[in-house]
């Protein structure tokens, strides 16, 4: 008989049960434990998961030596503290994006993960779409040839976040729209690069909006940047939470280009593939076969594969803290308005 791993979520807000529907629909693991400091969310998740314990404190949950994992979904500010003390309580970790709030928290995590010879994993979920994984796969396979750019995009016409008392707080959130939405676009085209070295990044960030839609922030409502990387590579992107532009064009998009032919991650028949050009620019398109197992599904298996078969993360701990390099970087590129080493 497999193993059954027992995993506690820590936050039982729409991420905790997010984590705790994917744990449900991967298999081989027990959602044993919530901890959450509102009684009404944990009782509602105990109805739901049939969860054996509730907590109002995280430490309490730690404690509990029947946990092998936890998940982690609690505001930005709170994922480095918490996953320190999950480490250090020796339980692996799947934790919400962004990795921490700053690359500085995030490398005292990966020196933790290190440390206790724990599986951390981070949960930029954009990596295990349907869309996403047989994008990877084809590019992966050669059939565009070698990537060298990407464009990514999320942006929203009217999107700020209101009502948490914590997104448009920076010392909570970290920042706006691109360490909420374009994280997971710069995550999601890096890796469809081939996680590439990060070089420089010039970036610019805008607060234009918020108070004619009464949304004042002290955080960007928008961000744009281009991303260098050490083996010429390149890297476009775009997040808002708030931009004048028609509400159907809202969402996310992602194309890599490639020597032999591109990828559209985000078309509504599914992502294709343009390769055998024309002298005039007309393609060959393919339409990509999606894979079974997609989402926080996917992730999860991910995540129980690392812990039972040491397979490596896919987005673990040097990922996380190259990426929030990336963010680092990409807040003081348009603070100072120049260009940027990573």
């Amino acid at each position: 008989m497999a193993q059954t791993l027992s995993v506690g979520i820590i936050g039982a807000g729409w991420p905790g049960l997010m984590h705790a529907r994917g744990y449900a629909a991967a298999g081989g693991w027990k959602v044993d434990a919530v901890a959450d400091l509102i009684p009404q969310r944990r009782n509602g998740f105990i109805k739901e998961f049939s969860a054996a314990r509730e907590f109002s404190e995280v430490g309490d949950l730690l404690k509990d030596p029947t946990i092998d994992a936890v998940s982690i979904c609690l505001p930005n500010h709170l994922h480095a503290p918490v996953a320190l003390l999950a480490l250090k309580a020796g339980k692996h970790v799947l934790c919400e994006k962004p990795p921490a709030l700053n690359a500085a928290d995030a490398r005292k995590i990966e020196r933790s993960a290190a440390k206790a010879g724990k599986v951390l994993l981070y949960s930029l979920q954009r990596r295990f779409g349907g869309n996403e994984q047989a994008s990877h796969q084809a590019i992966t396979k050669g059939h565009a040839g070698a990537v060298y750019h990407a464009r990514a995009s999320w942006t929203r016409t009217r999107g700020t976040p209101i009502g948490t008392g914590w997104f448009s707080d920076k010392s909570k959130s970290g920042g706006g729209a691109i360490i909420d939405l374009g994280v997971h676009m710069l995550d999601l085209a890096w890796y469809l690069l081939g996680e590439p070295e990060p070089a420089t990044v010039m970036a610019v960030a805008h607060k234009r909006i918020g108070k004619a839609v009464e949304q004042a922030t002290d955080v960007e409502e928008s961000g744009f940047a281009l991303f260098r990387f050490a083996n010429g590579a390149s890297l476009e992107l775009a997040a808002s939470w708030a931009l004048n532009q028609p509400p159907q064009q809202n969402g996310t998009l992602c194309r890599i280009h490639g020597e032999a032919g591109a990828v559209d991650v985000y078309v509504p028949g599914g992502p294709v593939l343009y390769r055998a050009f024309s002298e005039k620019g007309e393609p060959k398109e393919t339409v990509l076969k999606l894979p079974k197992t997609v989402g926080h599904a996917a992730m999860i298996r991910h995540f129980r594969d690392c812990i039972l078969n040491q397979v490596s993360p896919l987005c673990g701990a040097q990922q996380g803290t190259a990426l929030m390099k990336m963010i680092d970087s990409f807040y003081k590129s348009a603070a100072t308005g120049k260009s940027v080493q990573i």
